[in-house]
This record gives C-alpha cells, structure tokens and sequence, in this order.
C-alpha cells in the first residue's frame, strides 16, 4: 500500500534552510559583489528632457477649412518615424559625437542608430477629448551637454517637422486639387466645345428656335399658298386669253371667208345696171328712140335729117348706156376693193389684238415660271424648314445631355476650385505657422545627477538573485531527504507506529573531528568558488550589456 506525501511544516522547511544556510550564503554574495561591481563599472546615463506644447490655430478652422480631418494626434506618428528615423538620427550622432566607443569598434550604424533610438523617450499627454494637448522628449545619454544638446535638436526636429509635414502637406494636396482641377478643366471645356459643336452645326434647329421655325414654316405655307392661288388666276386668264386669240382666230378666218364674197356681193350689186332707175330710163329712151327711128326708117331714109337726128340721139343715149356700164364697172371694182380692204382691216386688227394677247400670255408664262421657281424655293423652304423641325427633338436631346454633363461638371469644377482656394489658404496658413502647431514649453535641461544605471538597486537585486539562487540549490540538495524516512515524524507517518524510543548518531572523536575538517574545508572551497565566480560572472554581464539594458 502506497503512503501518500508527508507535507513538511514551515519549521522544517526553515530547518532545511538553515541546514544549508552556506549554499544560500555563497550566492547571495557572489551574485551581489558581480551586480555591484559591474553596475559601478557601468557609464553614469543623464536624461534631459524638453516639454513641447500643442498651440491652436490662430486662424481658426471656419475661416480657413481645412484640408484633412487628421489633426497632429494622428500625424504624430508620421512625425515620430520621420524624426526617430535614421536620416534624422544619424547626422545628430557624427554631430553631437555621441556612441564613440560603439563607432571606434566597427559597429554597424544601424544597431547605433537603434540603440540612439531606444534612449529616446516621447511621452504623449492628452487633452480630455483625447487630442493631443502635449509631449515630452526625453533622451538619455552619457554626457549632460551631449543629452541637452540632443534633446533640443530633437525638439526642433519635431517643430520643423510638425511645420514641414503641414506644408508638404497642405502642398500636396493642393498639387492634387490643382491637377484634378485641370483635368476637370479639361473636361469641362470639351464638354462646352462639344455643346458650341452641336449649337454651331444646328444653329437653325435649335430648341429656342423651334416657334420661330414653325412660325416661318406657316409663312412660307402662306405664301406658297398665294403662289398656288396667284398661279390658278394665271392659268385662268392664260386660258381665256388663248380662248380669246382662238375667237379672233376664228374671226379672221371668217373675216377672210366672208371678206371676199361681200366684196364680189357689192361690185356685183355695183355692177347690176338693170336695177338702176337710170339705166332703165336709158334703156326705155333707147328703146323709144329705136322705135321711132325704125318708124322714121320707114318713113324716110338714112339721110333724112329726122333719121339722122334719131340716130344721133340713140347713139348719145348708147353712149349714156356705155358710160353708164363703165361707171357701174367701176363701182363694182371700187365696192369689191373696199369690201376686201375692210376685211383686211378687220383682220389687221384681230391680229394686232392677237398679238398683243400673246403678249401678255408670254407675260403670264413668265409670271407663271417666277411662281413655279418660286413654288419650288418654297417647297425646299419647307423640307428644308421641316427637316430643322424634325431635328429639333435629336438637337434638344443630344443638348440636354451635354447640358446635364457640363452642368454636372461644372458643379465639380467649382467645388474643387473652392477647396484649392482652401488649399491655397492652408499652405499659406502652414507656412506662416498659423495653423495648429507645436512649440517648445521648457527647454531641455542640463541634467546634474544621472539617472541611470541605478546602482543600488542593481546590487540589491544581484542579492536577491544570489538569494534566489542559492534557495534553488538549497532545495535542490534537500530534494533526496523529502523522499527518505530521515525523521521521527516520517517514520511515524509512513509506517503508523508510534515511536517509543529514538537513539541519536554515535560519532567517534576521530569522526567528529573529520566531520568538523570536512565542513570547514567545504566552506572555504565554497568561499573561494563565490568569490572567484565574480570576475567571469562580471565579464560575461557586461559583454552581454544586460545590465546596461535594465540599468538604462
């Protein structure tokens, strides 16, 4: 059957440390003479520290917008990189001369750099809405001239860089705004190249134009309309004019066909003797007359003065009755000249009315070919006029888009334009320093004492390291009797016996002499093992710089 753990009471374990009280001893000094040495071997470190305030902007934020959101809470971080970097701290150590004995022994630049680095400390103070009201830059270093000197060039590092980061980057963005704004620029002038475009190419279809379009086109209707009357009243009276030449045509054929019977009708009426009281009245006295000269005939001869008397007397009324015919002859020639020369007449003037129907025929032909150019110009007026009418809705649309677009970017255009003026506000805000900004508070110091390594607590903590040690050794030594019977109450607990009777060790003189030898040979070899465990103890700390890292 298996016993469990005797557990040891508070004075065992305080025996047991006293039983071994050497094993802790030797520690305890061996590690507080290596700490103390080492750490009053160590470089005193002097800090120097400087307060830089956050100053509000002496023109305020309403009157110059800014151009982030960011305020220096959020740009302290890219301050702090651009400052703690190895640009900015690398010419502060050939400058200042600082870390000489890590730049004698060839070490690298960068692990100088971080080490500079480390001892820059940047305390952030805010305000109660979080914002940062002020910093602390404390830097540690072996020299109170070389930690002020640092300290000081840091804080100006940081006002330039607060001031330079605020201009660049107000720059920038005003570079950025002005780019856009071109570009927008750009944009906006094509689009207002291609409205003109539009506008030019359509200068007669355009939507402010369409009344005027229509109302033109309704003149022009109109007129074409007057045009299309003015040619049927045209057409009309070149109808009846040529009727009117077709009438007098037929006149003067008539007047032809007629003209020359009238004249035969009148030299034949001139010429009919027979119905002429006259010739008739000669013609009875001949007849008389050669009655009674065949009565005298009978009666007398042929030179009978009576007969010669009648003779004579019918030959004058013969020659009345030839004269007579000749005058008639002469009038039937006279009436059939004057009948044909009124029928000439007649037809002269029917063919001067012809012509001068002709005439204005012609006139109207011409009349009438002005109104057909004319009805054609209208025609194309009017296609021409529709076509524009029926382009206006294309125009208006193809106009309302690029409109829309312009006015869109138009609005685009002048909300940049507003924040490059803005921008251009915010740099010279920045580059006056009138804008939110960091000032030195206090100065850096030149410290007096140094704060680092802290000696005394070094070499109490290498005694309590020593302590801790040799507490480790102690139980280490004593873990072998907690799993042995090596006492009354272990015997009493393992076998559940009580004990009657306890008998002590018998040591011979000779052994108790050997014991005392033994014991204090074993404390001078501990003694001389903790002191000689210093120096190798001392030389591996300060080659490994721990101390120097928790001392600084």
């Amino acid at each position: 059957m298996s016993a469990e753990f005797r557990q040891r009471t508070p004075g065992e374990y305080i025996a047991m440390l006293l039983r071994r009280r050497w094993m802790i001893v030797f520690p305890v000094v061996t590690f507080t003479l290596t700490l103390g040495i080492v750490a009053y071997r160590m470089p005193s470190i002097y800090a120097s520290t400087t307060l830089l305030t956050v100053k509000p902007p002496t023109i305020s934020d309403r009157v110059v917008t800014p151009l982030s959101d960011d305020d220096l809470t959020a740009r302290l971080k890219t301050i702090d990189q651009e400052v703690l970097s190895r640009t900015s701290l690398e010419p502060m150590i050939l400058k200042h001369d600082l870390y000489k004995t890590e730049r004698d022994s060839g070490v690298d630049m960068s692990l100088i750099v971080d080490k500079m680095r480390k001892a820059i400390v940047v305390e952030v103070e805010k305000s109660r809405e979080e914002k940062l009201a002020a910093f602390r830059i404390t830097y540690r270093g072996q020299s109170p001239q070389a930690a002020r000197n640092v300290a000081s060039d840091l804080a100006s590092k940081y006002v330039s860089a607060q001031t330079t980061a605020a201009t660049q980057t107000a720059e920038v963005t005003r570079e950025f705004i002005d780019r856009e704004l071109a570009q927008k620029k750009a944009v906006l002038d094509e689009l207002d190249r291609e409205r003109l475009d539009i506008m030019m190419k359509n200068v007669d279809a355009l939507p402010e134009s369409s009344q005027g379009l229509i109302a033109q086109l309704q003149g022009v209707r109109t007129r074409e309309d007057g045009f299309v009357k003015e040619k049927n009243a045209l057409l009309v009276e070149k109808g009846r004019l040529g009727d009117q030449i077709s009438s007098n045509i037929r006149q003067m054929r008539l007047i032809e066909d007629y003209g020359v019977q009238d004249g035969k009708d009148a030299a034949r009426a001139a010429s009919q003797l027979e119905d002429t009281p006259a010739y008739a009245s000669l013609i009875q006295r001949r007849a008389d007359l050669s009655a009674q000269l065949d009565k005298l005939l009978k009666s007398f001869t042929e030179r009978h003065p009576e007969v010669i008397a009648k003779r004579d007397e019918l030959g004058r009324v013969n020659d009345e009755i030839e004269t007579l015919k000749r005058t008639a002859e002469r009038r039937a020639d006279a009436a059939s000249q004057s009948g044909l020369r009124s029928a000439e007449l007649r037809r002269k003037n029917l063919e001067i009315e012809n012509q001068r129907l002709q005439s204005q025929i012609a006139m109207i032909d011409r009349q009438m070919e002005a109104l057909t150019k004319d009805l054609d110009n209208s025609a194309r007026l009017i296609s021409d006029l529709e076509s524009k009418i029926n382009t206006i809705p294309s125009v208006k649309v193809a106009l309302e888009g690029v409109t829309t677009q312009y006015q869109s970017a138009k609005q685009s255009y002048d909300d940049l334009l507003k924040k490059s003026n803005d921008a251009n506000l915010q740099v010279s805000r920045a580059a006056n320093s009138q804008g939110e900004s960091i000032a030195v508070q206090d100065a850096a110091n030149l410290p007096k004492t140094p704060v680092a390594p802290k000696r005394a607590v070094l070499t109490v903590f290498g005694a309590a390291l020593g302590l801790g040690v040799g507490i480790l050794f102690a139980l280490a030594a004593e873990v072998p009797r907690l799993f042995s019977v090596g006492s009354i109450e272990d015997a009493k607990y393992y076998t559940g016996l009580p004990v009657l009777a306890s008998v002590p060790a018998l040591h011979t003189k000779e052994e108790v002499r050997e014991a005392s030898r033994r014991a204090r040979r074993n404390l001078l070899l501990g003694g001389f093992a903790a002191v000689a465990a210093v120096a190798p103890l001392a030389f591996v700390l300060e080659a490994s710089r721990i101390l120097e890292r928790m001392g600084s």
